[in-house]
């Protein structure tokens, strides 16, 4: 999964850029002495979910890592992280699985346990939901967490595409932990870097090092 020679400089440099603006979001929400409970900007909420919008619908490969560490125990877990996606086509490796869409059917390749062979993918069968449902499923609820009237999390962009949550009272559906950090290439669209941070000091991040968008029919075979 390597990008041409040409586009690979400047998809190098969209991501260092995506990367900055991360760890810059993630430094403020762990400034400690930052009041955080009057930061609720609804116009980023609305950008956060065009962003998403335009995500999930691109024509895409990232390639990065993904790693899972505690703060508490000094244990981490860590793999290659791999999404092509070309509606209503997605694919999603991380962690030795796989997961992913082919508009209405759902296929699934767990991660073996350690010593033994993939078990065959599971592709679910048709008349399921469509990949254009599923994303405006994923819309509603993100309106519903973030513009509703009592919002789950308050929401700040303070660089364009780059967006910090932060949970405004606690509840065990949170999907985005205590706090985070989301960005987004605005190039292509594509996610280009993640920060979960959840209560107990888990954190879980993601950084992209590579986009491209000619994605193959090769790519999206588990």
């Amino acid at each position: 999964m390597r990008a041409r020679p040409g586009p690979l400089v400047g998809r190098i440099a969209v991501v260092a850029w995506a990367a900055l603006l991360l760890a810059t979001a993630v430094a403020e929400i762990r400034a400690p002495d930052h009041d955080r409970t009057d930061d609720h900007e609804p116009a980023a909420a609305e950008a956060l979910i065009d962003a998403w919008a335009r995500s999930r619908r691109a024509t895409f490969v990232t390639t990065g890592t993904y790693e899972r560490r505690s703060d508490v125990t000094g244990a981490a877990i860590a793999s290659e992280d791999v999404v092509a996606q070309r509606p209503p086509r997605r694919l999603h490796r991380q962690l030795g699985g796989v997961d992913g869409r082919d508009d209405d059917r759902l296929l699934v390749c767990p991660a073996p346990p350690p010593g033994q062979d993939p078990a065959p993918c599971q592709l679910g069968p048709p008349g399921g939901r469509t990949y254009e449902a599923s994303v405006e499923r994923e819309l509603e609820g993100l309106r519903a967490m973030l513009l509703g009237p009592d919002p789950l999390y308050t929401v700040r962009e303070d660089q364009p595409g780059c967006f910090r949550l932060d949970l405004a009272h606690a509840d065990p559906r949170a999907p985005f932990g205590v706090e985070a950090a989301l960005c987004f290439d605005p190039v292509t669209g594509a996610p280009a870097g993640t920060r979960v941070r959840h209560a107990g000091g888990v954190e879980e991040i993601v950084v992209v090092t590579d986009i491209r968008t000619d994605v193959t029919d090769a790519d999206l075979e588990p």
